[in-house]
């Protein structure tokens, strides 16, 4: 039986390899944001991936994915992240989990399989797995690349064959329909509305963001943020204040949002609550303090390359799981000068906000790298020929 205490649901996303359930986690959690129902993702599987895989063209997604190896540590930190849940999680777990990783599995609540009904084996071990766990299915999908999608039935597990998880495509359907709607209701049976008014509440600073209703204000018509937002969103925002912001935005959003404080307090929101969900202080988290020095940091490779233009910051963390933690100051090398400094690299966006803050002041302006538009988004600047909000063409230097 799973051993998790955490009763907000944990869904996760299991099957053999090549089944499509990145796509399908992607699509689900797109579709539940439409829907305004709060929830997060996490991806329990050390393959590289992520939304920006989904968003970015193939060729990009080609040339920059890193996948990394499982390991104990990796799987010992996602297994510390998932009973720390603030919110209901879907959750990728990869195609070949091993004996020791099945303790992720135990952390969750809910599991959709995804597999092809000719191969039984496969078949077998998932719904072995599931068993094991104690996880409640609330899909068997036979997953077809091409052909039409159908139901089989709907009640009191989903059965049936969905079809077209192929990257870069949309997820449709009746089954998908039903698969959302199943999820939506009992994410929403948790009285998520009265878990986020608490958290807002306890929020550590009086000028709070909602980053869902910010969008509204700032782009009534808009779904999502765009770089050409960001300059009237820094107008309406004060400057130079205290500030806590909660709510799924692009990494981005956040590390605009950290440059404008300034040297004033800045906290987010994390779903998986570094502080162990403190009762003073659940989810909510400051950008950890950096120094200049030689990198010592074993979990991240740090290169740092200079151009015409600017410098290039690149960060690699090695086991693809960075630890949040405010007691060791995180070194990083020294960049002053009259260029701008392009931050490159998946991160988490404590540590992206973490970099702005410290470099800000230190540089002409920052851009962070966002490869689903092939290009680095302006987050802070002092030069008015590189304005806040501007895209720069980005390409990796070579050997990065």
């Amino acid at each position: 039986m799973t051993n998790t205490t955490n009763t907000l649901p944990a869904i996760i996303i299991g099957g053999p390899p090549h089944m499509g359930k990145t796509v399908l986690l992607y699509s689900l959690a797109e579709a539940l944001r439409q829907r305004g129902i709060a929830h997060h993702t996490i991806r329990a599987c050390p393959d590289g991936e992520g939304n920006w895989s989904q968003e970015a063209t193939p060729e990009v997604v080609q040339r920059i994915r890193s996948k990394g190896a499982w390991s104990d540590e990796f799987t010992e930190r996602i297994c510390q992240d998932l009973p720390r849940r603030l919110l209901p999680m879907l959750i990728d777990a990869g195609g070949r989990p091993l004996e020791q990783q099945l303790q992720i599995f135990q952390e969750c609540t809910h599991a959709i399989l995804l597999f092809q009904e000719q191969d039984q084996t496969s078949k077998a071990f998932w719904l072995n797995v599931v068993d094991r766990c104690g996880l409640i299915p609330l899909a068997q999908i036979d997953s077809a690349r091409n052909g039409t999608s159908s139901i089989s039935q709907s009640e009191p597990i989903i059965l049936g064959t969905l079809a077209g998880l192929r990257r870069h495509e949309t997820v449709n359907g009746d089954l998908f329909t039903l698969l959302v709607d199943r999820i939506a209701s009992l994410f929403s049976s948790y009285s998520l509305a009265e878990l986020e008014r608490i958290y807002l509440e306890q929020a550590p600073t009086e000028f709070v963001l909602e980053v869902k209703q910010l969008l509204q204000t700032i782009a009534p018509a808009a779904t999502r943020w765009d770089p050409s937002m960001l300059r009237g969103l820094l107008e309406y925002v004060p400057a130079n204040c205290p500030l806590s912001v909660y709510g799924h935005g692009p990494h981005w959003l956040y590390g605009a949002l950290a440059a404008h404080t300034g040297t004033q307090a800045f906290y987010q929101f994390n779903p998986r609550d570094p502080n162990q969900q403190s009762e003073t202080s659940m989810g909510w988290m400051v950008s950890p303090p950096i120094h200049i020095g030689v990198p010592n940091n074993e979990e991240m490779c740090i290169d740092t390359r200079e151009g015409e233009e600017y410098v290039q910051l690149t960060i690699k963390i090695e086991k693809h799981h960075l630890e949040y933690d405010t007691t060791n100051l995180l070194a990083f090398p020294l960049v002053t000068c009259h260029k701008g400094l392009v931050l490159n690299g998946k991160m988490p966006s404590w540590l992206l906000t973490a970099l702005v803050r410290f470099y800000a002041p230190r540089v002409s302006w920052i851009a962070y790298h966002y490869p689903q538009i092939q290009g680095a988004i302006i987050i802070a600047s002092q030069c008015p020929l590189h304005p806040v909000g501007g895209v720069l063409p980005f390409l990796l230097s070579p050997g990065v």
